[in-house]
């Protein structure tokens, strides 16, 4: 599976709609390009970024902290 593909099987998770984090069909179109101001879905990119990559999980994890604390 690609980086995109695997963004699209959470972000078609009934529960992105229900909390309104996508619209209903959105998560079909949605590309790995795609920029969005939505924290989770920020996340889930470094953390698909960081697993395909294959780097440790601190670098990961520090990378994910920076993109929080900066959003404060």
């Amino acid at each position: 599976m690609t980086k995109e593909e695997i963004l699209r099987s959470y972000l078609e998770d009934d529960l992105f709609i229900e909390q309104k984090y996508l619209a209903v069909g959105e998560a079909g179109k949605y590309k790995w390009a795609t920029h969005s101001d939505n924290n989770l879905i920020q996340v889930l990119k470094l953390a698909i970024e960081g697993e395909v990559s294959n780097e440790s999980a601190n670098v990961t994890e520090k990378k994910i902290n920076t993109l929080l604390n900066r959003q404060q």
